[in-house]
């Protein structure tokens, strides 16, 4: 019984921690505007130059916007901002 709940809750661990990244290949900063799950909850994260964010949005899904481009990534997924556009990779 023991071994189980220990199983368990290294599966729920595991499964909290996915989370989006973004990655800025870009030599400007960035403002990402983060959708969850249609409006549960909307923020900012500022992506510097080169820089990286990371678990930007926990929720299954979510939108991320740029100004001039936007997606929606689930929560595993991983995003680089190049030449001002998002890439999922």
């Amino acid at each position: 019984m023991k071994r189980m709940m220990c199983l368990a809750l290294a599966i729920a661990a595991i499964g909290a921690a996915q989370a989006t990244d973004i990655r800025n290949e870009d030599g400007q900063s960035y403002t990402v505007k983060v959708q969850g799950e249609g409006n549960l909850s909307i923020s900012e994260h500022e992506v510097g130059a080169g820089g990286s964010v990371y678990g930007v949005c926990g929720y299954s899904f979510c939108s991320f916007e740029i100004p001039g481009d936007k997606i929606d990534a689930n929560r595993d997924d991983r995003l680089t901002i190049r030449n001002g556009k998002f890439v999922k990779n």
